[in-house]
């Protein structure tokens, strides 16, 4: 692992000389374009004359150039009192400020700033919460604002602090993936980093859209260590006559077609096999997976000897896999191999509403991150510049949340009020963090629309730099989410609307499509429990025919889960 890479802001030269004689562990985010540290480069140290000016960032200008040259940076150190012309300083609340406050509180101006272009990345003011006039309340809530506070300086100290906040932050987040604050993350996060390290196989089971797939990619498999691919197949989406040949692959003359292919078995050798939905493996094939993990050989289709693969194997269910046991249903021999002593359990978004509006606030950033959203949104600038006035001039085509509807200092801020996160946590989310995400990205898009059009017509408006999500947007999206939409919970007591066709069999089939999806729903797309109200007979031998007909209905499992 490489050694972190930090961001020095300030003014002054003190505070970097100090850091390049006593912290020459880390990297330094530089304006130059030299290789190798600072200290040992004579054009940016000379022995006499003026010091190098590239070593770091000394006002909001030259941070934008060290952010933009430094995607990896890992953590700014941000003094706060800056001793520069007016014309260097950034404006903080009041324009009015007096030049000295401007000064006193500089720092805090590019922390506002660094908040909207880099909302994730981790900053230590170079100063103490005691010290600071300003009101600190706010910074202390901000899970990545830390005071270093007197104690810090000398530089050993504050290289500590720069490594507790390092090691809190991968915790916290790892590849992406959002652990939250929510007490019923805490133990999964501390399990699922612990057994991301050992060789065994981890059964990740949770509700249907609960991330199930990301935790698998973004903290099992990338903090293992193991150097090869990550390699994922979702079993309910695959026809179960072409399942063994895709998990194991298959030689030339198998069967009518076949040609020498590796499985992905052997495509994820070095690195993780994930298979999603593991309660949907045909019970003979479950046999074969059992003799994979045992043995860490794989035989294709069609030849005899057997080829060694190194693979990491996680599983995921949204079913439990220890009742389905009892039932028949799995394998008890695959299911203790599994090792239920290694299983996570994601909670469902209901419980854990604590994280809902950081939830929110990375998927208002991930949708207006779509070249589509982004045109939009350059549109409404573009407009709302035009029709407003000097002082209500939009700087930038950047989205952030906000949770009051206060002008932001930089871009567009999306204005989510607290009233809609009640909302948001009254609701039960059936679809769970997948839903979630599908209700924000539908509300901006609606919300920008209507801002557009105002926009485009020269309606005035309050906050041009302001989009708000309204109230009632959110309360009918809430209403008619994707679950109930899927499953046509339209009608009156638990029917179906008809819907007028050309042609009778259009309509038989359109209601059949929609009992189809009803069952689904509520039987966790479980083909069997489907089969067993459908059909007479072994429910087993039935969830082939539930299957099939399930699919010429155009009816595709892994997109409705």
């Amino acid at each position: 692992m490489s050694a972190p890479k930090v961001l020095v802001v300030d003014d002054g030269d003190r505070y970097v000389e100090l850091f390049h004689a006593l912290l020459r562990d880390y990297r330094y985010a530089t304006r130059c374009e030299l290789e190798g540290p600072c200290w040992t480069c004579p054009h940016r140290a000379p022995a006499e004359g003026p010091r190098c000016e590239l070593t770091h960032a000394h006002d909001w200008a030259e941070t934008e150039q060290a952010l933009a040259r430094h995607r990896d940076l890992d953590v700014v150190l941000l003094d706060v009192t800056f001793d520069l012309p007016a014309s260097r300083l950034l404006p903080r609340g009041d324009d009015l400020d007096d030049l000295e406050t401007r000064r006193r509180e500089q720092g805090l101006a590019i922390l506002e700033r660094l908040r909207t272009q880099r909302p994730e990345l981790p900053v230590v003011l170079m100063t103490s919460a005691r010290a600071l006039q300003a009101d600190t309340s706010a910074l202390q809530a901000d899970e990545w604002v830390t005071f270093a506070g007197e104690d810090a300086f000398d530089a050993r100290a504050l290289g500590l602090l720069v490594e507790r906040i390092l090691a809190r932050r991968s915790q916290g987040e790892s590849r992406g993936y959002l652990f939250g604050q929510s007490p019923a993350m805490a133990s999964l996060r501390r399990d699922a980093r612990v057994l991301a390290r050992t060789s065994l196989p981890v059964l990740v089971q949770g509700e249907t859209g609960t991330g199930k797939s990301a935790l698998a990619e973004r903290v099992l498999h990338a903090e293992s260590g193991r150097s090869g691919p990550f390699v994922a197949v979702d079993l309910s989406a695959l026809p179960e006559t072409l399942v063994a040949a895709e998990l194991f692959g298959t030689t030339r003359g198998a069967y009518s077609g076949a040609t020498d292919r590796p499985g992905r078995f052997e495509q994820a050798s070095g690195g993780t096999l994930f298979l999603d939905e593991i309660g949907n493996l045909p019970k003979d094939l479950q046999r074969l997976l059992l003799l994979v993990l045992q043995e860490g050989k794989v035989t294709r289709l069609g030849e005899n000897a057997p080829r060694a693969v190194d693979v990491r194997v996680v599983v995921a269910s949204h079913v439990d896999l220890a009742d389905a046991v009892r039932r028949g249903r799995f394998r008890a021999d695959l299911y203790a191999r599994l090792n239920p002593a290694s299983r996570l359990r994601l909670p469902p978004l209901r419980e854990r509403t604590e994280d809902l509006e950081e939830f929110v606030a990375r998927f208002v950033r991930r949708h207006f991150e779509r070249p589509t959203e982004q045109a939009l949104l350059a549109r409404y600038v573009d407009a709302a510049n035009a029709a407003g006035d000097g002082d209500a001039a939009i700087d930038g085509a950047r989205a952030h949340l906000l949770v009051e509807a206060k002008a932001p200092r930089h871009g567009v801020g999306v204005h989510w009020a607290p009233a809609l996160f009640e909302a948001l946590r009254r609701h039960e989310w059936p679809g769970n963090v997948r839903e979630l995400e599908l209700l924000v990205a539908t509300a901006c898009s609606l919300a920008l629309a209507d801002a557009l059009e105002a926009a485009e017509r020269g309606r005035p408006g309050p906050l041009p730099s302001v989009i708000t999500v309204p109230a009632r947007l959110v309360s009918e999206l809430i209403a008619r989410s994707w679950v109930a939409a899927a499953v046509g919970e339209d009608a009156e007591e638990g029917g179906f609307e008809l819907v007028p066709r050309e042609q009778l069999r259009d309509v038989s089939r359109d209601l059949e499509r929609r009992l189809f999806l009803r069952l689904f729903q509520e039987t966790d797309g479980d083909f069997e429990r489907m089969a067993a109200r459908l059909l007479i007979g072994d429910p087993t031998d039935n969830a082939r025919r539930v299957r099939m007909r399930f699919n010429q209905l155009g009816l595709r499992a892994r997109e409705l889960k």
